[in-house]
């Protein structure tokens, strides 16, 4: 990382975009998984629209369906944001162009969006942990009280994170090289003149722990109380419940741990947490990937179901609503 900016550095202006490096070859392979992960989770809403505006299907738990699928789509925004402020940066396509404008709050607002569905990032699997709790121990209140909290904690999402951005307000984007094993004309998006001058690190790293923190408990508890269920047999598919649980569990803290290792890097030097930055999206994509396709691939509403005994409809929906 650097704090000096290329704004008006004819060498950086008459740069000259290289196609065959490993910050293009960085950029362009992770788009062979990220194309059809987005194109699951387009089918993933799709099924969601129908059944909101239809009949509603017994196999969803329409609150955790909900935000799962909100969560998605402000991943498929999270990638956007990404791959603008840091992908395609490190690759130099922009680097000439950058270097010639004058920093402006246009480029404030591309880091702005970065950090902010970078919270949003965190926020949501913690959600999701716990409205998988409330079937397990309410059952009979479960509509209900789910309702409640997706309606409360929905907005406050949202909002959160203007809570440790809105000291980048006056600020202006600058663009600036990045340091490390990284070629000349690799740049990256940050800021000036913000309120304050806090770092947005700071908050991202204490954040990253709470919300981890938060959300391994939540799935520790839920886990102990399905294996419990198991032992006493109450239904197979708890079997299949605890092991989609498990994977989507596991595939959420790859986002949390590459990101705490990126800011506090970052906190302690600036410099050494170019090596970083390159390994930081990829932690992000692990969550977006693993999240559509183990959702799709295991929740019975994407599937060909058969037809069921009547005595065993109430287990399989009830198994539904605690997993999904």
């Amino acid at each position: 990382m650097n704090d000096i900016t290329i704004h008006g550095d004819p060498a950086y202006i008459n740069y000259k975009f290289d196609p065959f490096t490993i910050p293009v070859l960085a950029a362009c392979i992770p788009l062979a998984y990220l194309v059809p992960t987005v194109y699951i989770v387009v089918k993933i809403i799709r099924v969601y629209v129908q059944n909101l505006l239809g009949k509603r299907d017994e196999r969803i738990n329409p609150h955790v369906f909900s935000v799962i699928s909100l969560h998605l789509v402000l991943g498929i925004f999270y990638l956007l944001t990404d791959y603008s402020t840091i992908r395609i940066p490190a690759t130099g396509l922009i680097t000439s162009w950058c270097a010639s404008q004058q920093p402006n709050h246009g480029l404030k607002i591309l880091f702005l969006l970065s950090v902010y569905f970078n919270y949003t990032a965190m926020l949501f699997p913690t959600l999701i942990s716990v409205l998988r709790l409330i079937p397990v121990y309410y059952p009979v209140k479960v509509d209900e009280i789910s309702a409640k909290i997706v309606r409360i904690s929905t907005p406050l999402i949202f909002i959160y994170p203007f809570l440790f951005c809105f000291t980048l307000i006056p600020a202006l984007g600058d663009c600036r090289q990045l340091l490390g094993t990284y070629q000349f004309g690799g740049i990256y998006f940050y800021w000036t003149g913000a309120w304050y001058e806090i770092k947005q690190a700071t908050t991202l790293l204490l954040n990253s722990v709470v919300w981890l923190t938060a959300s391994t408990v939540a799935n520790i508890v839920l886990y102990k109380k399905l294996h419990k269920m198991r032992n006493k047999r109450e239904s197979t598919k708890l079997q299949r419940a605890e092991h989609s649980l498990t994977l989507i569990t596991f595939s959420m803290f790859p986002a949390y741990i590459t990101n705490f290792a990126f800011v506090f890097a970052f906190l302690l030097s600036p410099t050494s947490s170019a090596y970083l930055i390159a390994l930081r999206p990829y932690g992000s994509d692990v969550e977006f990937v693993f999240v559509s396709w183990i959702f799709y691939l295991t929740h019975p509403i994407f599937k060909v179901q058969r037809t069921s005994p009547k005595g065993t409809e109430a287990t399989r929906v009830h198994m539904s609503q605690i997993t999904f």
